[in-house]
């Protein structure tokens, strides 16, 4: 990367600090880009953060301090008679050229710089990759790579410990407590400070805590050369480490590059998509920026070599965006992550399937990154429907999962039993546990230590802990199977308020959609296997015994299990006690075992009481559906949120299918509303915000944009569907020193929503209030109507209010948005209606838009690259803007 270090000291250097205290004593403050301006400075609003700025000489520089005071520094093209004749930028240091010319050939010498690092760093890390592919063929560890790192930047780079703080080299002693949490996985690095003479840098090694440390460290400080990709050199290392524990002297040459993608794995089972985004896009660009992804497994036949068979997938992948991913769970199978927009995986697979018939391959549907888990279990489970399937390719059949077929008393019950977690658990010790212990549940103990880094026994010491602090027994199969439903519904939207709990495991079981999803599993079972698999769960999964019970064999009988995990779409093994725990509840619900064998310490529930097993407990007042689509779940799903159901999955997939684009324009018109009421509430001073048709909460939403700028800011959501309303109740909270609330009424009623109790007692209406219209306004198909809308609500805001507005338009793509707005009609019943760059500006006659006007979405104060802003880029499909009231 490049910095004024570089810029200053290099060979030749290209810049020199104009005042005595300009040059800091570590120079390493990075350049993202390189920006002209005027000597005025760049235009109001403009991004600044880790920009060098070029201008001319005769500029006060005021505007520094006033705007841009996070800037990388500022090169004046002229020369100053003495340094006390430097402006004061505060922190911002000033500079002057070496190189003759005006501002524009001093910017270009600049930018060639910056394009000679970006090279420097490419080659970089060709060649680290190179050492850590041989590192690993050979089996010699991550040395070979941190001496060749150790060479290039100059420094003494080496791995330690976390938890043998009497390793740590004396430099980093004054930075122990930063170090600490490092390891703990509080903080993601990097540390960068001085002790002892020295400079140091230091970044976090593996996956999950407790992690191992990468220090860094050298006489002269970091600049130039020596801001490394430290980053990255610590990806490469966890995963020769990780590679050195498992194999031992695996010969493997592309190890490194699989371990790199072993990492985006991890982190997308455990959500941590930012983390994936950064592991991911060198490997598959363009990857993350995907609105929908499907995933596929490829298994391999027996006998075969799976590195061989993952060739065969990248070469039939080759043409699309992709990553494969050796599994780090089961050794027989490959992983595809794929663009959902593309074409479908499994027709791209197809080959690979027929190649041999003994290869099977379970392809998932289309979901947000942020729902790679789930997608992945459908693939994995469809594996085994690809078993008997003819061409050995299955698509998830797309059956619900049961936990969301439940109540919200189901939910409530979860909640209650999970409780105990609440006490003595700080929120991420209480995640770290449970992601733990999920995984654990899914695929087992040891697969979920090879997927997040961990040994066998400290997975099975979690699960203890999970079982013991809510007290259930792990030895029971009942109990086990309990926890993973919790934990499950759990992790669903959480209940409206007041819902009363259910009184036990066989009152959440006891419904009508249990049993229906009970005998879709089980239905094509033969009697023959139906009876065993009875037999099985009654006998607590012992194999020898229930054996015995039907006169077979051992062997004869995990046949049968394999023929039976083929017909109910459930991996059967001990490696997957989530499969069998599904298996316990489709025999319960359609009443084939006993139900002390779900109730497990549990015992049998009271006939009388609050929670007796007569009759379920009321679901509460306002308690939404499930089991039909919503337009706002579906948008919630479409940006990755949590709150949407199997029904709404399966409508967004229609509508991806009938319109690709669909899901990236709900994304993009996200990022312009966050982008919009961030600046709002950073730059324009505004404190209040009123949001129209603000649908289901996904994080971050509105308030939590807003109170990170401005703690006290004011919020306001309203929205008249009875389903937004129930789940915003349950998923709404404000900062301690903001107020956010919500309001269930029509837009279309400007008076009765400013008139409301909720909008009085939160907002003060004499003050300027910030007015959110985003993805509104398509539901008014009347031009005039849309425009009284507006009226009713601007005319009412004092001046210096602001109005953000964004709208389907089909000026890109006429007939791609004309089967957007079909396909919405067909799902929800309710027209839409695009409008053209000159209607949407009807609409905002009389305000003063602020820079840069009306523009696509994804344009409007975007910092992305130019190259990702086209402005003829169909997929996005909708009009921003942000206008004052005068």
């Amino acid at each position: 990367m490049l910095t004024l270090g570089r810029l200053t000291a290099g060979v030749p250097p290209l810049l020199r600090w104009a005042g005595r205290g300009d040059a800091p004593g570590d120079p390493g403050s990075v350049v993202e880009r390189i920006s002209r301006c005027g000597p005025d400075g760049p235009p109001i609003g403009e991004r600044t953060e880790r920009v060098l700025f070029v201008t001319s000489p005769g500029s006060t520089l005021e505007w520094v301090r006033l705007r841009a005071e996070n800037a990388a520094g500022v090169v004046v093209c002229g020369e100053f008679a003495h340094p006390d004749e430097v402006p004061d930028c505060g922190l911002v240091p000033v500079l002057t050229p070496l190189v003759p010319g005006g501002p524009v050939r001093v910017a270009e010498a600049l930018t060639g710089a910056q394009i000679a690092v970006l090279q420097d760093e490419v080659r970089q890390v060709e060649t680290y990759t190179d050492l850590a592919a041989h590192a690993m063929a050979e089996g010699r560890g991550p040395q070979g790579l941190l001496d060749w790192v150790s060479r290039e930047a100059r420094a003494q780079v080496e791995v330690v410990d976390g938890y043998r703080e009497q390793d740590w080299p004396a430099e980093v002693s004054r930075h122990t407590p930063l170090l600490r949490e490092l390891v703990r996985g509080r903080e993601h690095g990097p540390v960068r400070g001085a002790g002892h003479g020295r400079y140091v840098e230091v970044w976090p090694v593996g996956v999950g805590p407790p992690h191992r440390l990468l220090i860094a460290s050298r006489d002269e400080p970091w600049s130039g050369r020596g801001l490394f990709g430290l980053e990255q050199v610590a990806v490469m290392v966890a995963g020769l480490l990780r590679e050195g524990e498992v194999t031992e002297r695996e010969h493997r040459l592309h190890g490194a590059v699989q371990a790199a993608r072993t990492s985006a794995f991890q982190y997308l089972m455990v959500g941590d998509v930012t983390s994936a985004g950064r592991a991911v896009e060198p490997l598959a660009p363009g990857l993350m920026a995907a609105g929908m992804v499907q995933l596929a497994v490829v298994e391999k036949a027996p006998g075969e070599e799976r590195e061989a068979v993952a060739e065969e997938v990248e070469e039939a992948l080759e043409w699309g965006r992709a990553l494969t991913v050796l599994c780090p769970v089961d050794e027989t199978q490959i992983i595809v992550v794929w663009d959902g927009a593309q074409a479908p995986v499994q027709t791209v697979l197809e080959p690979v399937a027929e190649a041999d018939p003994d290869r099977a391959v379970g392809v998932s549907g289309r979901g947000p990154l942020e729902h790679a888990a789930r997608l992945y279990s459908a693939a994995a489970v469809s594996v085994e429907a690809a078993r008997r399937t003819p061409g050995g390719v299955a698509a998830h059949d797309g059956r619900p999962p049961l936990a969301e077929l439940l109540g919200g008393s189901a939910r409530a019950w979860a909640r209650e039993l999970l409780a105990p977690l609440e006490r003595n658990l700080t929120a991420a010790e209480r995640r770290r546990l449970l992601e733990v212990c999920g995984a654990a549940i899914a695929m087992g103990t040891q697969g979920a230590g090879r997927l997040l880094g961990l040994h066998r026994d400290t997975v099975t010491a979690r699960l203890d802990e999970l079982t013991e602090r809510v007290n259930l027994d792990r030895s029971l199969l009942g109990d086990r199977a309990k926890l993973d439903l919790a934990m499950r519904l759990a992790d669903l939207p959480p209940p409206v308020p007041e819902t009363l709990p259910a009184g036990g495991v066989r009152q959440v079981l006891d419904q009508d959609g249990a049993s229906a999803w009970g005998k879709g599993v089980l239905s094509g079972l033969p009697p023959r296997l139906l009876s065993a698999l009875a037999r099985w769960v009654g006998n607590e999964l012992d194999r020898e015994v229930t054996a015995q019970e039907l006169g077979i064999s051992g062997s004869t009988f995990g046949g049968w299990l394999r023929e039976a995990g083929t017909f109910t779409h459930l991996p059967l093994r001990k490696d997957r006690p989530g499969a069998v725990h599904e298996l316990l509840w489709a025999l319960y619900t359609t009443g084939r075992v006993r139900p002390s064998t779900v109730t497990g310490s549990e015992g049998e529930p009271k006939p009388d009481g609050p929670h007796g097993n007569a009759q379920p407990p009321p679901a509460g007042i306002g308690q939404p559906r499930t089991d039909t689509p919503h337009p706002a779940r579906l948008y919630d799903y479409f940006l990755g949120g949590r709150t949407n159901y199997a029904a709404d999955r399966a409508a967004a997939q229609q509508a991806v299918d009938a319109a690709p684009a669909t899901a990236a324009m709900a994304r993009e018109n996200r990022a312009f509303m966050l982008r919009a009421v961030r600046h709002l509430a950073g730059h324009e001073g505004i404190r209040q915000f009123l949001d129209l048709g603000a649908g289901i909460p996904t994080e971050p939403n509105l308030h939590q944009v807003v109170q990170a700028e401005t703690p006290t800011a004011r919020v306001v959501y309203v929205d008249d569907d009875p389903v937004v309303h129930a789940h915003a109740q349950a998923l709404l909270t404000g900062s301690p020193l903001g107020r956010t609330s919500f309001l269930r009424a029509d837009a279309a009623d400007p008076s009765g929503v400013l008139a409301s109790p909720e909008v009085l007692e939160c907002l003060d209406m004499d003050q300027p209030v910030a007015l959110s219209l985003v993805a509104l306004l398509p539901f008014v198909t009347d031009d005039e109507s849309a425009k009284e809308m507006i009226r009713g609500f601007t005319d009412a805001l004092v001046p210096g209010s602001c109005l953000t507005l964004s709208h389907l338009t089909g000026d890109l793509d006429p007939e791609g948005m004309a089967a957007v707005c079909r396909q919405y009609e067909q799902i929800a019943g309710i027209r839409t209606k695009a409008r053209s760059y000159a209607e949407v500006a009807a609409l905002l006659d009389g305000l003063e838009l602020l820079d840069p006007g009306i523009v696509l979405v994804h344009r409007w104060r975007s910092d992305r690259s130019e190259s990702d802003l086209a402005d003829d880029d169909p997929r996005v499909g909708s009009y921003g803007a942000v206008a004052r009231i005068p």
